[in-house]
């Protein structure tokens, strides 16, 4: 103290200051005033302090919870941070005077931990209580607190015993996990329709089960068990749901012999009309034959590879550029009900691929065209529809045999047989002309055996062909021959019988063109379009030329190039392509039926594609289950469903002994395909008959 007077009195003897200078001075210098403490530290410490009050029902709080006779006191400035209590504060009733609540929702526990969570933050949640908390944080409007129990329901393993649960929360509630939810249950519907708690859902909610058309993979006996469980769940309450419920059913789907003596003799179904009508409707279908029993197969179109189309940006112009982009899917389009599946994806990526089914052993077999050219060797794949597994083995060609060009693979009477040209090297290595064969395929890995020489060609040869009757293959080919200055036939049709192992020349009368396909006994050959058509007949083995359209245009004009087409006889398919002008891929289904003469639009397809394979094929109906977007696959994905034991060819050589083993992830080792120009426009050249005939003789 006397040290502080020394230095006042000094400053004030030298008159450099007196105090309201000193003073002034010292804001001069800090001019901004500041806060000091600790907020976070001292929040946490007021919160904990009034959470305290409020779990030790302190007289310091100024409003009462009643819930089942059991007080909770808390704070009006805490609860109003919910909306309920704000408006029952705001509307000046009893409660705001009388400080007293009485709840008629949810249990103390629940209202208790709701509540604290209006003071914490925090709420402790367990799969016994989430239900409880749920119902209490909706009715007070607390969002907070619903999305802490969302996040808890996000953190439960979803299973088949839980998931009925979880799903009715969710939608009670208006949570957004109700869509994960409701996914995870219509991809295990089979297995939770045998849970208890699937029969605690609502009547909305099985109506809606019954009628989307993705569950395709659930079989409607199932469904129609699972109707009557639930009905008799609860029968005073639901028996009055059930007509409308058996009506959705799709009774062909059902076996006869069930519908006849079990269905049919229901109390319920005896009890309704409507039921007894929807039994009699779906009898009489079998009976005129409008639907047949299920004999395990659907026919079914395949598409398999191709390109889609993907949109890049450039970086050279303002204009955009388009790259084609090959795909490994394999697509089935099922006839009789109009819809799309997706089978095992194909091994590897194919651009241009070419495939057929073989009945007997129910195989698809499967290569890619758009890298036909090989040495001596080509892969082919096969796809075991029993077993849902793919395979690979080689094509060799016999020796002396070089320079493949592989244009087709073909079944035919249990057999597989390729048409494919090569060179033949003499003995002193001298090479005969390039030429056509018909070849029987080896599975095992042997060299293919040669059946025939069809005849001469090059370059510019343009090879058609299909399969009669499951025992005729016919071939017709265009600009055959090796001698452009000779004058004569250029198209050739041979018919090879498999049961007699002999081919027919019927090339006489014979006329190329863009389509080739089978309509009863009888082969056509025209182009979508054209005012004229030829027919081969199997019968008369003649061809006949008619004046008249056979395929019209879809519409006029028609746009869609690189499309595929296939004909089962009735009618004529036609799946994607992409536009002439503007060059995208499209997903565009349609058929013309031969007898009523006009042109359907069908299902689209999956995705936008051209240039892919078709075949027909008679699919096993356990792989024909699953809709193109079926829940199930989700969870259970066509590739994990199949076996993959493929082998590739080397990077470095296509031809070298050694593959690299394929472990299913879908790896493929080029993905760019140019074709050798087998398809090109180029000058007719012709032979001449006689000479081909003394070539023939003297090759065999």
């Amino acid at each position: 103290m006397e040290r502080g007077k020394r230095i006042v009195f000094t400053l004030q003897s030298f008159g450099c200051l007196d105090l309201s200078s000193l003073q002034l001075r010292t804001k001069m210098d800090d001019p901004f005033p500041r806060t000091m403490g600790n907020r976070a530290i001292h929040a946490i410490s007021l919160q904990r302090h009034l959470h305290d009050q409020m779990m030790s029902n302190s007289e310091l709080c100024d409003v009462v919870l009643v819930v089942d006779k059991v007080e909770i006191r808390a704070h009006w400035s805490v609860l109003v941070m919910c909306p309920y209590f704000q408006s029952l504060y705001d509307s000046g009733l009893k409660e705001r005077i009388s400080g007293k609540i009485n709840l008629q929702i949810g249990k103390a526990p629940a209202v208790r931990a709701a509540v604290s969570f209006l003071y914490t933050g925090e709420a402790e949640i367990c799969y016994e209580t989430v239900k409880e908390i749920l119902e209490v944080a909706d009715y007070f409007q607390i969002a907070d607190l619903k999305t802490c129990c969302q996040s808890y329901l996000e953190s439960v393993s979803m299973t088949v015993e839980n998931c009925v649960q979880m799903c009715l929360l969710c939608s009670l509630y208006n949570l957004e996990y109700y869509n994960k939810v409701f996914e995870f249950l219509r991809g295990h519907l089979p297995d939770i329709m045998q849970q208890e708690d699937a029969l605690t859902l609502t009547s909305e909610s099985v109506m809606s089960l019954l009628t989307d058309v993705t569950l395709s993979y659930v079989e409607q006996k199932e469904f129609y068990e699972f109707i009557i469980k639930w009905v008799e769940f609860d029968p005073q309450n639901r028996e009055e749901f059930f007509p409308e419920l058996f009506c959705s059913l799709d009774l062909k789907k059902i076996p006869r012999s069930l519908l006849e003596n079990e269905i049919e003799a229901y109390p319920l179904v005896k009890k309704e009309e409507r039921c007894q009508v929807h039994v009699l409707n779906t009898k009489m279908k079998y009976i005129t034959g409008l639907i047949k029993e299920d004999d395990g197969v659907r026919d079914a179109i395949l598409v398999a590879g191709g390109c889609s189309q993907v949109m890049f940006a450039s970086i050279f112009s303002i204009l955009p550029f388009r790259e084609s982009l090959a795909v490994k899917s394999l697509l089935g389009y099922i006839l009789s009900e109009d819809r799309w599946i997706e089978l095992a994806p194909l091994p590897h990526q194919m651009q241009q691929a070419m495939m057929t089914f073989c009945s007997k052993n129910n195989s698809l077999y499967i290569f890619d065209q758009g890298n036909q050219s090989f040495a001596s060797k080509v892969f082919i794949y096969k796809f075991d529809l029993e077993e849902t597994k793919w395979t690979s083995f080689v094509l060799e060609l016999p020796e002396n045999y070089i320079s493949g060009t592989l244009h087709t693979i073909l079944a035919c009477a249990g057999k597989l047989y390729a048409v494919i040209s090569c060179h033949i090297i003499q003995k002193g290595g001298q090479t005969v002309q390039w030429s056509t064969f018909l070849m029987e395929v080896k599975e095992d890995g042997s060299k293919c055996e040669i059946k025939h020489l069809l005849f001469q060609r090059h370059e510019h040869t343009h090879v058609m062909a299909c399969v009669m009757q499951d025992r005729k293959i016919c071939i017709l080919a265009n600009k055959v021959g090796v001698n452009p200055r000779r004058k004569g036939k250029t198209t050739k049709f041979i018919v090879y019988d498999t049961s007699v192992n002999r081919k027919y020349d019927q090339s006489k009368g014979a006329h190329w063109d863009a389509l080739m396909f089978p309509v009863g006994d009888e082969i056509v050959v025209t182009k979508m379009g054209k005012f004229s058509y030829t027919k081969y007949s199997m019968t008369l083995r003649k061809w006949r030329h008619f004046k008249e359209q056979f395929l019209p245009f879809p519409t006029q004009p028609y746009e869609s190039v690189d499309y595929s087409s296939i004909s089962d006889g009735s009618n004529f398919y036609i799946f994607g392509g992409k536009g002439f002008k503007n060059l995208e891929s499209t997903a565009e289904t349609i058929c013309y039926n031969f007898a009523e003469k006009k042109w359907k639009t069908l299902e689209e397809l999956p995705q936008p594609l051209r240039q892919s394979a078709t075949c027909l094929i008679q699919l096993p109906s356990h792989l024909s289950k699953c809709h193109i977007k079926c829940p199930h696959c989700i969870f259970f994905p066509s590739r994990s469903r199949a076996t993959y034991e493929v082998h590739y060819p080397r990077d470095d050589d296509e031809d070298e002994d050694d593959y690299d083993y394929d472990d299913g992830s879908g790896y493929s080792f080029d993905d760019d395909y140019v074709s050798d120009g087998l398809w090109s426009d180029g000058p007719d050249y012709m032979d001449d008959d006689e000479e081909y005939d003394e070539y023939n003789n003297w090759l065999f």
